[in-house]
């Protein structure tokens, strides 16, 4: 709801570190709101890449890996949109900007917040970024036999000062991957935590 105070504590969160002009938001993070960027369907797919370079599977196995990956996105893509005209959330750009319309006293709004990164013109929950980086992040663990799979990758979004990310295991991915929707302006807290959720269950 609106009036809750888990909206309120979600919309100050995007409002103090998701803007162009956030003193609040680490350099870091910056660089991993600019990386995920990019469309999940791209991303993840290199990330299984390189960690079949990690864990050695044949081409049965390595196929398979592929088209469940991609099979349980298409999915996440499916739920989640779905999921976005039901709900029909505004997005924080938009929340932000109306708060005082919003029938809660304890949001101000600021007509001049421009988020860090372009919103797309869709509803907000949940997530689906976070549901395709859940949903692959699970798939992919359990074909490769464990989460904690090492590996590094580009995104064709990235900032040139951090074209290169690395992770332990595929979950810390896909958590970072959720938080760039909040650090990039684009996503309320409780969008990319449903989207997590969602993603889990496409995925198991």
């Amino acid at each position: 709801a609106l009036t809750s105070e888990q909206y309120r504590r979600d919309f100050d969160e995007v409002k103090r570190v998701g803007g162009k002009a956030s003193t609040q938001r680490s350099s870091d993070e910056t660089h991993y709101a600019a990386f995920w960027y990019e469309f999940s369907d791209i991303g993840w797919n290199r990330i299984a890449r390189a960690a079949s370079g990690r864990v050695k599977q044949d081409l049965w196995q390595s196929a398979r890996t592929f088209a469940l990956l991609n099979a349980a996105m298409a999915d996440a893509y499916i739920a989640g949109w779905d999921s976005k005209f039901t709900h029909n959330v505004w997005r924080p750009v938009t929340a932000i900007a109306l708060a005082g319309q919003d029938g809660n006293p304890a949001t101000a709004p600021d007509a001049s917040f421009d988020p860090l990164l372009t919103t797309p013109p869709v509803p907000d929950m949940p997530s689906t970024h976070s549901a395709l980086g859940m949903a692959a992040a699970t798939v992919l663990a359990d074909a490769f036999g464990r989460d904690q799979v090492a590996f590094s990758f580009a995104s064709s979004s990235a900032l040139a000062a951090n074209p290169v990310r690395h992770f332990r295991s595929f979950s810390e991915a896909a958590r970072e991957n959720a938080d760039s929707r909040v650090k990039g302006g684009l996503h309320f807290r409780f969008a990319t935590q449903a989207g997590l959720e969602l993603g889990r269950q496409i995925g198991q």
